[in-house]
Order: C-alpha cells, then structure tokens, then sequence
C-alpha cells in the first residue's frame, strides 16, 4: 500500500483514492503500485528531489527513466513541466503498470512506455534518470551517458553509501562528475547485509565527452514506437 508523501512542498505522491486533494497541489502524481518497485522508498524519493533540482537550474523537454517501475519518475517529470517522457523497463509488470498510471494521470500522450533496456532507445535528452541495483547501474551507466545531451543532468541512484566511491570511480571513467549527493536512512529490526541503512543518489553533469562511449550526433531524441 503506498502512503502519500510530499516532496520539498512542491510535489505530492499519492495513491488513487487521493484524486481530490492532488488536483488542489502545484503538482502531483497517482499512483497504482501493483507489485513494483516501492515508490516511497528512500531512493526513489531522493531521485524526485534531484529532479526538481535539475528541472529548477534549466528546462527540460525531454527525459527517459531507465527502470522506471511505477513510472513515478516519468510521471512527475511531466507533472512539473517536462514535455515528452520516455519510461523503460525489461519487466512487463512494470510497463503495464507505468501504463495505467499514465492513463490514471492523464498523461498517456505525454509517456512512452518501452519494454527493452536502454540499448532499445535512440537519442539524447535532457534529464536522464536511473534508480537501479548497483551492479545493474554501473554496467547500465555507459548506456546513460550516450543517451544524455552535452548538457544533460543526470540522475543516478540504487546504491548505498559503502557504494559510492565505486559509482564516482564508473562515473569519472564516463566524464560525469557528481554535482550534488544525497542520503536518506531506511530503518531495518535488525543490520542489513551491506552492512549500513543508507541509500545515496547523485545529479551529475558531463565534464568532458568519454571516448569510450558512441554518443550519436543528434540533438532531439528519436522515439522509438512502444512495445508491449
């Protein structure tokens, strides 16, 4: 069950049944969450803070979430102002779901739902987002990159803070450098394996272009058709 949460008094999360007092908020988003991600979690709630950091320092018309869940980052990308969202998934439950939370926003013509990873987009934009497992975030990042504009802000989390020297290790090997981290504790009845109750996230930006990565010589991203 998701319990509705207010982000920097400028976006609220909330179930179905909170229609009525989301439409009287700046921006807000619904959410059916069947059996995905949790999108109250510390990590996802750090990556909507970094977003309203990057959507408040420049204007984003375009972003992808890669691993998108819920679609809750897609989603509010949108409600705050994004022009066109791309939400990427390899789980068909999660595409399913982001689809129906699209549909319950009303923002169905604004979201593109992908089943596939992020080699199935082509393109660069604005705001890339990824909330993923660690290991699946380092070997994803060089995906990111290519999918980033010049001067795109990047949203990474999934990781925890005995992690972060081994993300800003991927990260500088790719020519991103981290602009601003965040930390938010999860309380477990007893230690976690890793060791620690802290997550982490990261808003970057590139510091120079990584030859080792093929970054396509286009400046709008080009929307592949959707995929059930």
């Amino acid at each position: 069950m998701l319990f509705g949460y207010r982000i920097d008094g400028l976006l609220t999360v909330g179930p179905p049944r909170s229609r009525a007092l989301l439409s009287r908020v700046p921006a807000g988003v619904l959410l059916s969450t069947a059996r995905t991600f949790p999108p109250s979690h510390p990590t996802t709630r750090l990556c909507l803070r970094l977003m309203l950091q990057a959507l408040g320092a420049r204007r984003c018309r375009t972003l992808v979430d890669v691993g998108c869940g819920s679609g809750v980052l897609a989603l509010a990308g949108v409600k705050l102002g994004v022009e066109r969202a791309v939400a990427l998934d390899i789980s068909p439950q999660a595409v399913a779901t982001c689809r129906r939370n699209a549909e319950l926003n009303r923002v169905t013509n604004r979201v593109l739902m992908v089943r596939g990873t992020a080699e199935a987009i082509a393109g660069r934009f604005d705001l890339v987002l990824a909330n993923l497992p660690l290991a699946v975030l380092t070997e994803t990042m060089a995906e990111l990159v290519r999918l980033s504009d010049d001067d795109a802000s990047v949203v990474l989390s999934g990781f925890q803070d005995v992690d972060q020297p081994a993300v800003e290790a991927v990260m500088g090997r790719l020519g991103l450098t981290g602009q601003t981290w965040l930390r938010a504790d999860l309380t477990y009845f007893e230690l976690p394996p890793s060791g620690s109750f802290t997550w982490m996230a990261v808003l970057a930006q590139h510091t120079k272009t990584p030859s080792s990565v093929d970054r396509p010589a286009v400046s709008k991203p080009s929307i592949p058709q959707e995929h059930a």
